[in-house]
């Protein structure tokens, strides 16, 4: 094969990013839109060492598990990778990828169950941020292409709250008539860089704007184009983040309308949410999640439960109501003190927070406290092995791992079996559907 060459494949397989896999001259060629059981046609347009990139042209037979996309960026945006494949179909794909990822990287023999599909395959996400750009004289909002720096312009998300359009709307017509200059990292220069929106299960809103400033033109006339529009957002924040980087929120916020915080209920409980805290984007399924993690644990009033990245403490007060005490370690001080006052809010008092970082903050507590059950919900990177080290040297009973890398979560288990323990079903739940992503539950017990 040479680049531009014409190719018809048959396509066996999905990547890790939804590409469909086929195989021509020995070599896996990957293809954009291609999906399993689908001959295709395709334009040669990389040849790297290990694979060829191909180019869909034509699809010569097409597979039953193809639908059409609702989106009118699909292909384009690189948020939604699986919108052409039927949900039963990501479901199947995405259990056997974590099973791939348990065997190949892992090598391990676990069982994984079918994911627990979401309520809602579109319009579940409480939380989106859209980058900012000049285009000649357009103003484009929305999503970076796949694998690129190219932004797409979008006035509506499938994925997104229904609001979403409404709010893009207004927002442009205020950027329009005040003239509000763009952010351009090259020069570092212009205000706005992103707009980040949240959404509670009410339907409130939350808006923030970060800024390369101080300040915004009129923002009497921002306010006055959503108080009376759409009087569903409930706050309006401005986030200062006048720095070279590609942090999308800066360390200081101001409230410039309404209140700086929403509430959200999640598994009987109220949680107070303000512009930095984590919370995972699906709060339907954040509970479905928590409610598996807790029935697979069988927590008791004799347990004594340690949960690391705990966040604002969702799931920490989750588990409070069923065990004896619960600590919760965080490195965002902000989220450690929403943690405390939504154990306040909800009356809940065997649980406590402190703010540090748990490399730092762990050995001491295990040290110390009769530690029975460990919760750990890490970031995509995973956990550092000198936690996995720590907690194995410890022998805490009962390990139990919520991830949304089913890469970093295979080598983890790994090493958690070479230190001594031994994991148990993985449970993968459906929090991001049209997308590749998957979060997943397991428990891991000592063997001794």
């Amino acid at each position: 094969m040479k680049k531009n060459d014409w190719i018809e494949l048959d396509i066996d397989d999905l990547g890790t990013d939804g590409q469909g896999i086929g195989h021509k001259d020995g070599a896996a060629v990957f293809v954009d839109g291609a999906l399993p059981g689908e001959r295709v046609r395709a334009k040669v347009i990389a040849l790297k060492k290990n694979y060829v990139v191909g180019k869909l042209e034509e699809i010569l037979s097409a597979s039953p598990m193809r639908v059409k996309p609702p989106c009118r960026v699909f292909g384009k945006c690189g948020g939604c990778s699986l919108q052409h494949l039927s949900y039963a179909a990501q479901l199947q794909f995405k259990q056997n990828f974590v099973r791939n990822c348990i065997q190949r990287i892992g090598k391990l023999e676990l069982p994984v169950n079918f994911p627990l599909p979401a309520r809602n395959e579109y319009r579940y996400r409480n939380k989106a941020a859209f980058p900012v750009q000049k285009n000649g004289e357009q103003i484009d909002i929305g999503f970076y292409a796949a694998h690129s720096h190219r932004l797409i312009d979008v006035d509506d998300c499938r994925i997104q709250p229904s609001a979403l359009r409404i709010v893009m709307s207004q927002l442009r017509v205020w950027l329009v008539k005040n003239k509000v200059s763009i952010y351009d990292e090259s020069t570092h220069t212009g205000l706005l860089r992103h707009i980040v929106l949240r959404e509670n299960k009410a339907g409130e809103l939350m808006l923030i704007l970060c800024i390369n400033g101080e300040d915004i033109p009129n923002k009497a006339h921002l306010i006055m184009l959503f108080e009376f529009v759409l009087p569903q957002v409930k706050s309006i924040i401005l986030s200062f983040n006048t720095k070279r980087t590609n942090t999308i929120m800066g360390g200081r916020s101001v409230c410039i309308y309404g209140k700086d915080y929403l509430f959200e209920t999640l598994c009987g409980l109220e949680f107070r949410i303000g512009p930095q805290t984590f919370l995972q984007v699906n709060s339907a399924q954040t509970e479905a999640l928590y409610n598996t993690l807790l029935r697979m644990l069988a927590l008791t009033k004799a347990d004594t439960v340690l949960d690391l990245y705990c966040g604002a403490g969702t799931i920490s007060l989750a588990a409070a109501r069923r065990a004896k005490r619960v600590i919760g370690i965080e490195l965002v001080e902000e989220a450690v003190e929403n943690a405390k006052f939504n154990a306040k809010l909800n009356g809940i008092e065997n649980a406590i927070f402190f703010a540090g970082d748990t490399a730092r903050l762990l050995p001491s507590v295990l040290e110390r406290e009769a530690v029975s059950t460990v919760i750990v919900d890490p970031p995509r990177k995973g956990l550092d092995e000198a936690v996995v080290r720590a907690l194995a040297a410890s022998g805490v009973p009962k390990i139990g791992y919520v991830s949304c890398n089913p890469s970093t979560l295979a080598r983890d288990l790994a090493l958690f079996s070479e230190l001594g323990y031994s994991a148990g079903v993985v449970q993968p739940v459906d929090m991001f559907p049209q997308t590749t992503h998957v979060e997943c539950v397991v428990v891991l017990s000592c063997k001794n």
